[in-house]
């Protein structure tokens, strides 16, 4: 299936054509408005624990990462005074230091002109209600699901073994390694069924201990589009002699960032809050089936040009969350049949592990999108099985073949969980940098593959080996 979803959005110093996006004909919309900063927060970066979870600091503390005022939340007066405008806050960003807002004209006007917004941009219609406070994200510290262990094998993987096999990921399941002790993020456009033990294969809710919902604010994520709960079971699913996923110890919350009734740059939004949340949750790995390039509003549409890094906020988010110790693994794109034919955003961000698409003789599906990235940088970086590849049906009774960048990025997703857990005390860096060195392109990487198909077990000796050097 063609499962690259349609996405973009703008950045507060990339909003030349902000005010033309504002004057939007009803009565109330979406807008970002961005502060000037953070003065006079009662947060300090000396006090962490206050805004971010052991875990995450942990995380932090291996790539000696500082706590910075990037990460303090925004000011909580700020956000008073804009509620007191007439607008609904919607949604908070530390990271682009502001908040998305429900307001019509005239309230956005006033908040404008309040002397610490020093930006506002329409992002959306209004399409939701929401008549509670803003709900606080989930408490996601919960143990690791008890995941029976089996022969790995193709009689008791299943169907699951094919696509381990092709990348050498069966090696790792070998020596142990299927994800434990690895808290992965998940965002995609709804996860109906997840819930349901039949759905992973395994009784303990603990395997999915959070999941929220940025698009409508509501109790859950476990419904809307079903191409989540695709894409989670290539990683999560444990089902003997049928069928196991690439990484069925690791722990995933799940997070709703796509909204099914448009494209919009708010999508973008949602997106790089929820990277914000995923880091103060402790997140270790994100898993993103999603790409933008183009809108329901045509206004908001990309060039190419623009596919730099640098333009996009879920683009420059994955960057914080980088720089934060986590790692962003994203769909390249489903383009590359198409008249743009090039990956989409937030693929052309430099930290993002970008994954094309394999048909199975291990050459590029046609349908995968061409790199490079605008500035020239090599992307995808590496490519996995996309065609056919085995899934959970998305009402949990059987299995299905998809097709996509969206399955081939789960797939890798899963296996960097078992390295992860293999080397604990390799950066994300480290990780990164010896999947590219040991694919099959890793001497002529192109604009078709990247650094090719990954070799995890060459991965992991790589890794290995280079922590045993004197």
């Amino acid at each position: 299936m063609n499962s690259m979803s349609r996405l973009l959005l703008l950045l507060p110093f990339l909003l030349l054509a902000a005010p033309a996006l504002a004057q939007q004909t009803s009565n109330a919309g979406m807008y970002f408005v961005g502060f000037a900063d953070k003065a006079n927060t009662p947060f300090s970066v000396d006090r962490p624990t206050e805004f971010l979870s052991t875990r995450s600091l942990a995380r932090r503390d291996k790539i000696a990462a500082p706590v910075t005022e990037l990460d303090l939340p925004i000011q909580a007066d700020y956000e008073r005074a804009v509620a007191a405008a007439g607008a609904q806050i919607w949604l908070r960003s530390r990271w682009m230091n502001g908040v998305v807002v429900a307001a019509d004209e005239q309230q956005l006007d006033k908040i404008a002109r309040l002397p610490f917004v020093d930006t506002t941009y329409y992002v959306a219609p209004r399409q939701y209600e929401r008549s509670t406070t803003l709900p606080r994200p989930a408490n996601f510290d919960q143990p690791a699901p008890v995941v029976g262990s089996v022969p790995v094998n193709e009689t008791f993987y299943g169907y699951g073994f094919t696509d381990l096999a092709r990348m050498n990921g069966d090696s790792l399941h070998r020596l142990g390694f299927r994800g434990r002790g690895v808290l992965v993020a998940v965002f995609d456009g709804g996860f109906p069924s997840v819930g349901y033990k039949d759905f992973l294969g395994y009784d303990q809710v603990e395997a999915v201990p959070g999941n929220y919902d940025l698009v409508e604010q509501d109790s859950t994520a476990l419904d809307g589009s079903t191409h989540g709960a695709t894409v989670v079971s290539t990683m999560a699913a444990h089902h003997p002699f049928f069928f196991i996923g690439t990484a069925p110890e690791a722990r995933y919350l799940l997070f709703k960032t796509e909204n099914s009734r448009g494209e919009h740059r708010l999508e973008e939004i949602n997106y790089a809050i929820a990277l914000e949340m995923a880091d103060s949750a402790g997140v270790d790995l994100v898993n993103s089936s999603l790409g933008y390039t183009t809108f329901s509003d045509k206004r908001m549409d990309y060039t190419y040009a623009d596919l730099n890094g640098r333009t996009s906020p879920a683009s420059i988010a994955i960057g914080h969350a980088f720089d934060r110790g986590m790692i962003v693994v994203t769909s390249a794109g489903n383009s590359g049949a198409d008249d743009w034919k090039h990956i989409g955003i937030p693929a052309d961000a430099e930290e993002a592990f970008s994954i094309g698409a394999l048909d199975a003789a291990d050459q590029r599906a046609y349908f995968s999108s061409f790199g490079p990235t605008a500035d020239g940088r090599i992307k995808p970086d590496v490519s996995g099985p996309g065609v056919m590849v085995t899934a959970v049906a998305a009402n949990g009774k059987g299995l299905t073949g998809a097709n996509g960048t969206s399955l081939s990025a789960p797939l890798v997703t899963g296996l960097i969980a078992c390295l992860l857990q293999a080397v604990p005390e390799a950066t994300n860096q480290e990780i990164l940098d010896a999947i590219r060195a040991t694919a099959s392109q890793a001497t002529a990487p192109d604009a078709t593959l990247g650094y090719g198909k990954p070799d995890f077990a060459a991965a992991y000796r790589r890794l290995i080996g280079r922590r045993q050097q004197p």
